[in-house]
């Protein structure tokens, strides 16, 4: 199989020039590439203006939550008419909006902790995670860790794993993250969340498949920085050929397998990614909701442990490119979604996780169309 590019080979000048202008700081200071380098500490560098294109606004006042508190938007999974379903930290987690933001269906109420991860599979059926605290937090004891699989009408349909219990197993969780659908139906669960409780199992983190009816099949990877290894694997998506593209976040990069989830390569121009998606085309969209920004984390993060700066001196936003050559054509700046999405009507979706009161959407899910 052909190899895909990386950053550090990549011979195309323009494109070059377009990354190092758009997406890093090569100044020298703190959070740049001077004390934030090194140790990963202090403020994050101001972000530098982007010179790539942008032919995106965001619609303003959309969607409309009503009486509900728009909560960190986390998962989002669009209806394919302009719409999306979106699983939020807030209650009811987990809500219908039609193209025109108007609340069509909600349920789940009570069931998350921590709202995580969230996909549909080919039965129509929402796979929706529940990552557990993120930290020691009193009253979270004996909840989250799971997935819940729900019908349309919002019928728990199947539960994975084990509340309250974080730990590495067949059928137990560290913390789920994400979920994807393979291209033979099986659910592959992204697990092992950054950062999480001392009482979490510190380690573990990998990628696991189910069968569709929750038949645990086997893991990939474990914690580290080396190919197919991991540190807070945080989105999935799969492209045309059914090659998986995996949010490494606590890596700071983008990591491509083959489908049969051997390593192929990784990307690091795509900045450090919250979200992935890929639409038919293979347009690969990815969401920086954490670069240059003090995010706690394990020691063995490339800028250590504690809350160092993450990433520093790249910009956020969402970075719209190619899946099948690795290379960039838009940047969105502006946003910091951590939950992503788009549709093949060329609406994308972001999630925020903090600043919804300031969003021009009115609340922490916004949509993106083209100007």
């Amino acid at each position: 199989m052909m190899r895909h590019p990386r950053l550090a080979r990549y011979t195309l000048a323009g494109t070059i020039a377009a990354i190092a202008m758009a997406t890093a700081s090569f100044a020298q200071g703190p959070g740049a590439g001077g004390q934030g380098a090194a140790g990963g500490r202090g403020q994050a560098a101001p972000e530098p203006p982007s010179a790539m294109a942008n032919p995106y606004r965001m619609v303003e006042n959309w969607p409309h939550f009503g009486e509900i508190k728009s909560g960190a938007g986390i998962g989002i999974i669009p209806d394919g008419k302009g719409g999306t379903w979106l699983h939020h930290r807030s209650e009811p987690p987990i809500i219908h909006f039609d193209a025109s933001g108007n609340l069509l269906k909600s349920f789940g109420d009570r069931m998350f902790v921590q709202a995580h991860g969230f996909c549909q599979d080919r039965d129509g059926n929402f796979w929706a995670g529940d990552s557990g605290p993120f930290a020691d937090t009193p009253g979270a004891a004996g909840r989250g860790f799971q997935m819940f699989k729900f019908d349309q009408d919002g019928k728990v349909l199947l539960t994975l794993g084990k509340a309250g219990v974080s730990r590495a197993g067949p059928d137990t969780f560290v913390g789920p993250t994400a979920c994807a659908i393979a291209p033979n139906g099986d659910v592959i669960v992204a697990d092992g969340h950054w950062p999480r409780p001392t009482t979490a199992q510190q380690d573990g983190d990998r990628l696991i498949r189910f069968k569709k009816d929750g038949q645990f099949v086997r893991d990939y990877g474990r914690m580290g920085s080396k190919p197919g290894e991991f540190m807070g694997p945080h989105a999935l998506a799969f492209d045309s050929q059914g090659r998986l593209f995996v949010a490494d976040r606590s890596n700071n990069r983008v990591q491509v397998f083959d489908r049969d989830l051997n390593f192929v390569d990784e990307w690091r121009h795509f900045g450090r990614p919250s979200g992935v998606a890929i639409l038919k085309d293979d347009t690969l969209i990815v969401a920086d909701s954490e670069s240059n920004r003090p995010i706690g984390g394990p020691p063995q993060a490339p800028e250590g442990g504690g809350n160092a700066v993450r990433n520093p001196g790249w910009k956020n936003g969402l970075r719209i490119g190619s899946a099948k050559d690795g290379s960039l054509k838009y940047f969105i700046p502006g946003t910091r979604p951590e939950g992503m999405a788009a549709d093949e009507l060329g609406n994308i979706f972001g999630g925020l996780t903090g600043g919804c009161d300031a969003s021009r959407s009115g609340g922490c899910l916004q949509k993106f169309v083209k100007k």
